[in-house]
């Protein structure tokens, strides 16, 4: 398998094509559609669940067999069928970002290759896992998760208002790059984990009037 340069995506609004009606591709636009996506559903038949979502105004629903033309223009493919040749020829069809369900040994694509990680969002914090064995990176990201809890997503919805006001009110660039160092720092994060929020807020206020 290729090494894989990771990358986080904005995809709001952006022409994502799903081919396939199953449970995989019902995951997959599950996901989607978290992130805003534009989704547009391809399969001759599809599970009940998706029907739902396409009831319910979420998604496109072009009932049909895949034809290239489905993913003109597309931003994001997915190739989720349950036949590896159909999946090998949409993979092949795609020009930017394709997902192949089946696997990516040994596929050709004119377009760019994409797993999809298991996810970990605490608030403003989104962490991507990702391993040749997706079962492994749902653990490892659980894992992970017990580190990162509610303290730490309310830290950095802090810093979010906070680095807007410094913005605004400190014109003096070392001044705020210093402030921002300290405030984003090993230190502050140690008293996050040992002390909760309320105290790392307390020393990054203490901070900011020093600096």
């Amino acid at each position: 398998m290729a090494k894989l340069f990771p990358i986080l995506a904005d995809i709001k609004g952006k022409k994502c094509v799903v081919i396939g009606g199953g449970t995989v591709a019902e995951r997959k636009i599950k996901t989607l559609l978290k992130y805003g996506a534009n989704i547009t559903l391809i399969s001759p038949e599809i599970s009940n669940n998706l029907k739902e979502i396409v009831q319910k105004g979420k998604i496109d629903y072009i009932k049909t067999g895949y034809k290239k033309e489905n993913i003109k223009d597309a931003f994001l493919v997915i190739a989720a069928t349950s036949n590896e040749k159909l999946n090998a020829q949409i993979t092949k069809d795609a020009k930017f970002l394709v997902n192949c369900v089946s696997g990516q040994s040994n596929l050709n694509t004119n377009g760019l290759l994409y797993n999809v990680p298991a996810i970990l969002h605490k608030g403003d914090l989104t962490i991507a896992v990702s391993t040749e064995f997706p079962a492994l990176s749902r653990i490892i990201r659980d894992e992970i998760s017990k580190l990162y809890g509610r303290e730490f997503a309310l830290y950095l919805k802090y810093l979010k208002k906070l680095r807007k006001e410094i913005q605004k009110t400190i014109p003096d660039i070392k001044r705020r790059q210093t402030i921002f160092r300290k405030i984003a720092s090993k230190k502050i994060v140690s008293i996050l984990k040992q002390y909760g929020f309320k105290e790392a807020k307390k020393e990054i206020e203490k901070i900011i009037d020093e600096v």
